[in-house]
């Protein structure tokens, strides 16, 4: 996303059904009335950029302010919207596989290019990066991104988190394969003009 933390201040009624049945508040009046996946969130806001970021194989409890959950296989995908960033979950026949990327305060920002993890047969490979923008630029992006959400909401594969007030902080979280299992998130922080991208892969060994 970009720029919050906290837990979700508005309500989650219809949080229980599957991606493809909820809701999504429109963004404006001036929005297509049919459901889309683009929620828009209120959170309390932090001044959060990548450089206060925290990458870690875990999934520890956060609060999730939506989710989107994959098959892909013998292997079942969660991607987590969180207040700041993300969390990834994949179950496999070994055990669970996982991902956070977030502001965490009980461990210091630690944001890695690159991340390879194995539970039992299968491996998970984490890579980032880091864009600066300018506003043009980011807005162009951001745009493009929740274009995008509302052309699919036929075909949910992409959620869209809007925070707060800023129109341009976001969180999008993207299913971009099965065969192997692939997925991509992108978080912008418009008040530092950064774009964090990141592609997570399971495969078998």
């Amino acid at each position: 996303m970009g720029a919050r933390q906290g837990t979700h201040l508005g309500p989650q009624p219809d949080h229980h059904l599957p991606p493809e049945r909820r809701r999504r508040r429109r963004l404006t009046d001036d929005d297509p009335p049919e459901p889309t996946l683009i929620a828009h969130i209120e959170v309390p806001f932090i001044d959060v950029s990548a450089a206060s970021l925290t990458f870690r194989p875990d999934a520890p409890s956060m609060p999730v302010l939506d989710r989107m959950e994959r098959d892909a296989g013998p292997l079942r995908l969660s991607l987590r919207l969180l207040g700041a960033s993300h969390q990834a979950v994949v179950a496999t026949p070994d055990g669970l596989i996982a991902e956070t990327l977030a502001y965490r305060s009980d461990f210091a920002p630690d944001l890695p290019e690159a991340f390879s993890q194995r539970v039992g047969s299968w491996r998970h490979r984490y890579e980032c990066t880091v864009e600066s923008l300018t506003v043009p630029e980011l807005r162009s992006r951001v745009r493009a991104l929740r274009d995008r959400a509302l052309m699919r909401s036929d075909a949910p594969d992409l959620l869209v988190g809007v925070f707060g007030e800023d129109p341009d902080a976001l969180t999008a979280l993207e299913v971009t394969g099965t065969a192997p299992l692939t997925w991509r998130t992108v978080h912008t922080y418009p008040q530092y003009g950064e774009v964090v991208t990141t592609t997570g892969t399971v495969v078998p060994v």
